[in-house]
């Protein structure tokens, strides 16, 4: 039951039992009591969880950690070169472990390489806008609305649910590449090691107006982007009802700061 609901019918609980009761007087201890269990509820279903970092073996991973690794100025899923919080490495788009990246792609944001947890089966072929190649399930362009469920709530701003990215030069102009352990934004005009690709239409999450992007900073927003209403004061905002973060502004236990928003965190 949600949480409006529920809390809206013990308020009315509350409501009925202290119009029984004569005005002037104290309310029975009963009501008094129901009173309490609706601020106790309010407070906790309000109350944030705290983040708790995933680990990389025995120790946070690189991307989880709270700390600039790479020494660039950003942290964690601020930086754009982190893939998500199990990833171990801050310096480029690989992972500290082996991507396992095959000719069948799953879902590229969660941490495995299988798509029996989200039914995500796209032919490799289709990030370079050619016709698929594969064989039975996968020999598709196509993404299943599984799939679509599964894996859009989870992928960052710019990019599709495969791993093909929107970047931002330093001049402005876009690039749109397919993310792998050889490339990073030092060598982002690299073809070789950052292949281009065509991002899918069913399953991708545009780069928005006001929106961090892989390469975009809150220095390239437009100006107007700060006076956001809904975007916290971070100066940078978030689509689709996603929560805005930064490294002062964390997101709940159950969520990882990317690009400034707010995503579910997969185990």
């Amino acid at each position: 039951m949600h949480r409006q609901r529920w809390l809206g019918l013990l308020l009315a609980v509350v409501s009925c039992r202290a119009m029984t009761t004569d005005l002037g007087s104290d309310p029975p201890s009963s009501a008094r009591d129901a009173s309490a269990v609706v601020r106790d509820a309010a407070a906790q279903a309000d109350a944030k969880v705290p983040h708790v970092p995933v680990l990389c073996g025995s120790r946070a991973c690189a991307c989880d950690d709270g700390m600039d690794a790479d020494g660039d100025g950003l942290i964690d899923g601020l930086d754009p070169e982190c893939t998500g919080p199990f990833d171990d490495d801050e310096q480029s788009f690989a992972t500290g472990s082996p991507m396992g990246l095959g000719t069948c792609r799953d879902c590229f944001w969660d941490d495995d390489v299988g798509s029996g947890d989200d039914d995500c089966r796209y032919d490799v072929t289709c990030l370079s806008g050619q016709a698929p190649s594969g064989k039975g399930k996968c020999a598709t362009c196509d993404v299943s609305a599984a799939c679509i469920d599964r894996c859009l709530t989870r992928t960052p701003n710019g990019c599709d649910c495969f791993g093909c990215c929107q970047v931002t030069r330093p001049d402005g102009s876009l690039l749109l590449i397919a993310l792998n352990e050889t490339c990073s934004l030092a060598n982002i005009d690299d073809t070789q090691a950052c292949p281009r690709c065509v991002q899918s239409s069913a399953c991708s999450n545009p780069c928005g107006r006001c929106e961090l992007c892989a390469g975009r900073t809150q220095a390239d927003l437009p100006a107007d982007c700060g006076d956001s209403q809904t975007n916290g004061s971070q100066g940078y905002a978030c689509d689709d009802g996603q929560q805005v973060c930064s490294s002062a502004k964390p997101c709940n236990g159950t969520e990882y700061c990317q690009l400034g928003c707010c995503l579910p965190t997969v185990f």
